[in-house]
Protein backbone atom coordinates (compact mmCIF):
# COMPACT_ATOMS: atom_id res chain seq x y z
CA UNK A 1 0.00 0.00 0.00
CA UNK A 2 1.73 3.18 -1.05
CA UNK A 3 1.90 6.09 1.39
CA UNK A 4 -0.78 8.54 1.98
CA UNK A 5 -0.51 11.92 0.58
CA UNK A 6 -2.51 14.86 0.67
CA UNK A 7 -2.45 18.38 -0.72
CA UNK A 8 -2.71 21.67 1.38
CA UNK A 9 -2.65 25.16 -0.12
CA UNK A 10 -0.81 27.81 1.47
CA UNK A 11 -2.74 30.91 2.03
CA UNK A 12 -1.19 34.24 3.35
CA UNK A 13 -2.50 33.43 6.97
CA UNK A 14 -0.80 30.48 7.56
CA UNK A 15 2.49 32.82 7.05
CA UNK A 16 4.13 34.29 9.47
CA UNK A 17 5.34 38.39 9.44
CA UNK A 18 8.35 36.98 7.45
CA UNK A 19 5.75 36.17 4.88
CA UNK A 20 6.55 32.38 4.88
CA UNK A 21 5.34 29.46 6.85
CA UNK A 22 6.47 29.26 10.21
CA UNK A 23 7.17 26.15 12.11
CA UNK A 24 4.25 25.82 14.37
CA UNK A 25 1.75 26.39 10.96
CA UNK A 26 4.02 22.89 9.31
CA UNK A 27 3.67 21.36 12.86
CA UNK A 28 -0.37 21.62 12.13
CA UNK A 29 -0.53 21.24 8.34
CA UNK A 30 1.70 17.60 9.43
CA UNK A 31 -0.85 16.57 11.94
CA UNK A 32 -3.94 17.60 9.58
CA UNK A 33 -2.31 14.72 7.04
CA UNK A 34 -1.99 12.26 9.87
CA UNK A 35 -5.72 12.89 10.33
CA UNK A 36 -6.43 12.55 6.99
CA UNK A 37 -4.19 9.06 7.11
CA UNK A 38 -6.69 8.21 9.69
CA UNK A 39 -10.24 8.63 9.04
CA UNK A 40 -10.45 6.32 6.67
CA UNK A 41 -10.23 3.36 9.15
CA UNK A 42 -11.19 5.05 12.27
CA UNK A 43 -13.15 8.04 12.36
CA UNK A 44 -12.36 10.67 14.77
CA UNK A 45 -14.82 10.59 16.94
CA UNK A 46 -14.49 7.27 17.30
CA UNK A 47 -11.11 7.52 18.00
CA UNK A 48 -12.02 10.10 20.34
CA UNK A 49 -14.58 8.18 22.27
CA UNK A 50 -12.46 4.90 22.11
CA UNK A 51 -10.49 3.11 24.73
CA UNK A 52 -7.29 3.59 23.06
CA UNK A 53 -5.50 7.25 22.82
CA UNK A 54 -2.63 8.12 21.04
CA UNK A 55 0.31 11.09 22.67
CA UNK A 56 2.98 12.96 21.14
CA UNK A 57 6.09 11.54 22.92
CA UNK A 58 8.65 13.16 20.47
CA UNK A 59 8.65 15.47 17.58
CA UNK A 60 11.95 15.25 15.04
CA UNK A 61 10.94 17.88 12.35
CA UNK A 62 13.90 19.36 9.92
CA UNK A 63 12.79 22.26 7.62
CA UNK A 64 14.74 22.33 4.02
CA UNK A 65 12.93 25.09 2.03
CA UNK A 66 10.27 27.81 2.79
CA UNK A 67 6.79 27.51 1.76
CA UNK A 68 5.29 30.65 0.64
CA UNK A 69 1.58 31.93 0.51
CA UNK A 70 -0.20 30.71 -3.07
CA UNK A 71 2.16 27.43 -2.99
CA UNK A 72 0.70 23.73 -2.95
CA UNK A 73 2.32 21.50 -0.57
CA UNK A 74 2.11 17.62 -1.28
CA UNK A 75 2.51 16.15 2.89
CA UNK A 76 3.16 12.20 2.52
CA UNK A 77 2.52 10.23 5.57
CA UNK A 78 3.40 6.48 6.77
CA UNK A 79 4.00 4.05 9.61
CA UNK A 80 7.65 4.02 10.16
CA UNK A 81 7.09 1.05 12.69
CA UNK A 82 5.49 0.08 15.39
CA UNK A 83 6.43 -0.67 19.38
CA UNK A 84 4.66 -2.43 21.87
CA UNK A 85 3.24 0.85 23.52
CA UNK A 86 4.50 3.16 20.89
CA UNK A 87 4.65 3.90 17.03
CA UNK A 88 6.11 6.23 14.81
CA UNK A 89 5.07 8.00 11.80
CA UNK A 90 7.02 9.23 9.19
CA UNK A 91 6.37 12.26 7.23
CA UNK A 92 7.57 14.72 4.24
CA UNK A 93 6.49 17.63 3.03
CA UNK A 94 7.25 17.93 -1.05
CA UNK A 95 6.47 21.79 -3.30
CA UNK A 96 4.01 21.58 -6.01
CA UNK A 97 3.96 17.40 -6.64
CA UNK A 98 5.07 14.43 -4.04
CA UNK A 99 8.36 14.54 -6.31
CA UNK A 100 9.44 18.12 -5.64
CA UNK A 101 11.31 19.66 -4.00
CA UNK A 102 11.44 18.72 0.00
CA UNK A 103 10.09 21.56 2.57
CA UNK A 104 10.35 19.45 5.50
CA UNK A 105 10.22 15.87 6.69
CA UNK A 106 9.49 14.78 10.42
CA UNK A 107 9.42 11.40 12.29
CA UNK A 108 6.61 12.24 14.95
CA UNK A 109 6.77 9.00 17.85
CA UNK A 110 3.34 8.50 19.84
CA UNK A 111 2.68 6.41 23.09
CA UNK A 112 -1.14 4.90 23.32
CA UNK A 113 -2.62 5.18 26.66
CA UNK A 114 -5.47 4.33 28.25
CA UNK A 115 -8.54 6.81 29.99
CA UNK A 116 -6.34 6.68 32.81
CA UNK A 117 -3.44 8.00 31.11
CA UNK A 118 -1.41 4.96 31.82
CA UNK A 119 0.43 3.11 28.47
CA UNK A 120 -1.15 0.27 26.51
CA UNK A 121 -0.21 -2.03 23.45
CA UNK A 122 -0.38 -0.54 20.12
CA UNK A 123 -3.98 -2.06 19.32
CA UNK A 124 -3.38 -4.79 16.43
CA UNK A 125 -5.41 -3.39 13.73
CA UNK A 126 -3.05 0.18 13.69
CA UNK A 127 -0.22 -1.86 12.26
CA UNK A 128 -2.45 -3.29 9.58
CA UNK A 129 -4.34 -0.50 8.30
CA UNK A 130 -2.21 2.52 8.10
CA UNK A 131 0.66 2.35 5.11
CA UNK A 132 3.99 1.57 5.74
CA UNK A 133 6.87 3.74 5.01
CA UNK A 134 8.86 2.44 2.47
CA UNK A 135 12.24 1.64 3.55
CA UNK A 136 15.86 3.28 2.65
CA UNK A 137 16.23 0.82 -0.06
CA UNK A 138 12.48 1.96 -1.66
CA UNK A 139 13.37 5.48 -1.39
CA UNK A 140 16.71 4.69 -3.54
CA UNK A 141 15.18 2.51 -6.43
CA UNK A 142 11.85 4.81 -6.23
CA UNK A 143 14.29 7.65 -6.83
CA UNK A 144 13.93 9.67 -3.81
Amino acid sequence: MPVHEIRIHVYPTDCDMLGHVNHATMITFLEHARWALTEPHIPARDFMSGAVWSVVRHVDISYHAQSLPGEDLVVRSGLQSVGRTSYTIRQEVRKRVADGPLAADATITFVCINRDGRPVPVPTEWSEIFPRWPEPSEDVEAGA
